[in-house]
């Protein structure tokens, strides 16, 4: 490889890096904006919502948990709620409690099985036995006799 060559790619390189740490300084600036409008309005659904969105890209996994449950306490028949509480569940490692609440959702109304299945989040409760009984569920209500 010339140096031109390598000089090319270690630009790219360090741009890539520098657009990595913008990205994440803008959103730990948004989530610092978010959690303010929580504190002053901490029954607003909309600011909840996106304050666990901010949480999940930022991987603060426990934060993210407490929102979510927050969220659940507020509506608890949301089905979509139910489902990103099994998701911060899995991704702190209460796979039993996961796996309650994505039974849950699906009781209430979630239907998005393909999401379900290919969900980066649930992967780990994908691998574990109790999905199994996720997997029973889904089945039921896809079965012809339920359609």
């Amino acid at each position: 490889m010339t140096n031109s060559a390598l000089d090319s790619e270690r630009t790219i390189d360090a741009n890539r890096r520098l657009r990595w740490r913008l990205n994440r300084s803008a959103l730990a600036f948004e989530t610092s904006v978010l959690e303010r409008l929580v504190e002053g309005n901490p029954g607003n659904i909309d600011f909840l919502v996106a304050l666990g969105q901010a949480y999940a890209r930022l991987r603060r996994h426990q934060r993210g948990l407490e929102v979510d449950r927050t969220l659940v306490s507020h509506q608890p028949d949301e089905p979509t709620f139910r489902y990103n509480l099994a998701c911060s569940l899995t991704l702190t490692g209460d796979l039993n409690g996961a796996c309650g609440e994505l039974l849950q959702a699906i009781s209430l109304g979630y239907r998005d099985f393909e999401h379900l299945l290919a969900d980066d989040d649930l992967v780990a409760l994908r691998r574990d036995n109790r999905f199994g009984l996720i997997r029973d569920r889904m089945a039921e209500i896809t079965s012809p006799q339920n359609t």
